[in-house]
């Protein structure tokens, strides 16, 4: 992966995760204190966010920042039945995180 595709992947997953927040790119801007045009070249993997910017895009979604890091990849449909089955089960007592995951599920479903 080159640094242009680290770009725009990482700018994918943050819009992903901001849409399913149901925030506006205008808001998150706001929140971290750049132009909406600046964050909106971010998401399209134009510009990478400097380090402040990318721990305040993090707290405003709310997200750990692992989860910017999960990329497409080349996986078995057994591998990644398992590893959702295990998120599942970390998760499925935190009902705050199941509302969540089941709200996205009826949304694609």
């Amino acid at each position: 992966m080159n640094g242009t595709e680290f770009k725009k992947y990482i700018g994918e997953n943050i819009a992903k995760i901001r849409k399913f927040r149901g925030y506006s790119q205008e808001y998150i801007s706001e929140i971290i204190d750049i132009s909406p045009n600046s964050y909106s070249r971010i998401e399209r993997g134009l510009n990478f966010p400097s380090a402040e910017s990318f721990a305040k895009i993090i707290d405003a979604l709310d997200i750990s920042p692992c989860e910017l890091f999960n990329f497409p990849n080349e996986e078995s449909e057994e591998k990644i039945r398992k590893e959702v089955r295990r998120k599942l089960k970390i998760i499925e007592k935190d009902r705050e995180k199941m509302i969540n995951i089941w709200l996205y599920i009826n949304s694609i479903v």
